[in-house]
């Protein structure tokens, strides 16, 4: 099984500097070849492909005086920006992604490195990586887990992406072929759960337990106000400019990692107690049209939520099973099946005028959840 671990680089003053002239170049190399592809294209419906970008790559840019320094990286890691070029095209008629974009220095950059531009001497128990020549012994961190996996599957090395964010920081995604058994740590105990998503609360199980929304951006709204104020006030192109727009990056790296990380924690603790869950198809981006609450929703983080769950409970041979987004979830009560045609965004509780059963909005959608989830698949655990 391919799995990633992402470490953090710490490189010197001179190793940063080698991988700035890495990242300018193979971004260089990107664009060349997406503009050249394109232009081609509209002259005289040529489609370029690997072979005839390739020969350009050896025949005319290492050739030309004028880009000379492309001589000073390695050839195989600048050839994987012609192959990106490629899959971006794929990724655009295939999954109907959007159409290949220059690459700008002002966004995260990447680089590819395939197995045999990684040294084969490393053993990482000092937590050092040796790349290619340029870059020896550079030092990273990580958890105690994922160093662990590295130094067991050193040997199994498929490929790196280097990766230095919008904050000046370098990662390096590692790509191990592993045990299947090392992601697997929730165990079958035979219980399933409906769960609803929200915006006053991020997860509501249909047994009663919620899972608060923490608001990671509303806590930290005033501060990033200022310190996009405090951006604007400076001179572009100065250092105090560079500095401010440093301060506000971190800031949204902050408040990103500490989303991620509570998406983890709610999808951990779900897995740990149910083996089926049930949760509604929702149209995410449908949602986010609404003016008025897609700004709470993207906060929430509902795609990355499902991605998630649904990778974890994958590994771990669990399922999650969609319920359809037009089910009326809320408006219909849980006890006698009466649906309250009326009901609206404002009201979060309501009783049923026919069993006169109290209903708390979001606990009454789980339980039908459940129940719907339960009715599709005839209640059969897996």
């Amino acid at each position: 099984m391919i799995r990633a671990v992402k470490v953090r680089l710490y490189p010197n003053v001179q190793q940063t500097r080698e991988f700035n002239k890495l990242l300018g170049c193979y971004r260089f190399v990107y664009n060349h070849m997406l503009s050249l592809k394109n232009s081609t294209y509209k002259e005289n419906g040529t489609n370029l492909g690997l072979n005839e970008l390739s020969k350009h790559f050896h025949n005319v840019l290492l050739k030309d005086e004028n880009y000379a320094w492309l001589k000073e990286q390695n050839t195989k890691v600048m050839k994987q920006a012609i192959r990106q070029v490629l899959v971006a095209y794929k990724n655009f008629f295939t999954l109907h992604t959007g159409f290949p974009a220059f690459k700008s220095k002002k966004n995260v950059q990447t680089a590819h490195f395939t197995s045999e531009t990684i040294s084969k001497k490393n053993t990482f128990e000092t937590k050092h990586i040796t790349l290619t020549t340029a870059f020896k012994n550079v030092k990273f961190r990580c958890s105690n887990l994922q160093h662990g996996r590295l130094q067991r599957y050193k040997d199994n090395i498929r490929s790196a992406t280097l990766s230095k964010t919008k904050s000046g920081r370098f990662f390096l995604s590692i790509l191990l072929d592993v045990n299947e058994d090392e992601y697997k740590k929730f165990a079958h105990i035979g219980k399933e759960v409906g769960i609803d998503l929200g915006v006053k609360d991020f997860v509501i199980a249909s047994d009663g337990q919620v899972f608060e929304n923490k608001h990671f951006f509303k806590k930290e709204e005033k501060k990033i106000k200022k310190l996009h104020h405090q951006l604007s006030r400076k001179v572009k192109g100065s250092n105090n400019r560079e500095k401010a727009r440093l301060c506000l990056a971190r800031q949204y790296e902050r408040m990103t990692n500490k989303k991620e990380a509570y998406v983890h924690e709610v999808v951990n603790a779900l897995l740990k107690e149910y083996d089926i869950i049930y949760m509604e198809d929702l149209n995410v981006q449908g949602m986010l049209k609404n003016h008025h609450l897609s700004k709470a929703i993207s906060e929430v983080g509902f795609y990355r939520f499902k991605q998630v769950l649904t990778n974890k409970a994958l590994l771990n041979n669990k399922r999650v099973i969609l319920v359809d987004r037009w089910y009326a979830s809320s408006k219909t009560c849980s006890k006698c099946g009466y649906v309250y045609k009326g009901l609206t965004l404002g009201e979060r509780e309501w009783t049923c005028p026919v069993c006169e059963e109290h209903h708390d909005r979001d606990l009454n959608a789980s339980k039908n959840i459940l129940a719907e989830g339960k009715r599709l698949t005839n209640n059969r655990l897996p």
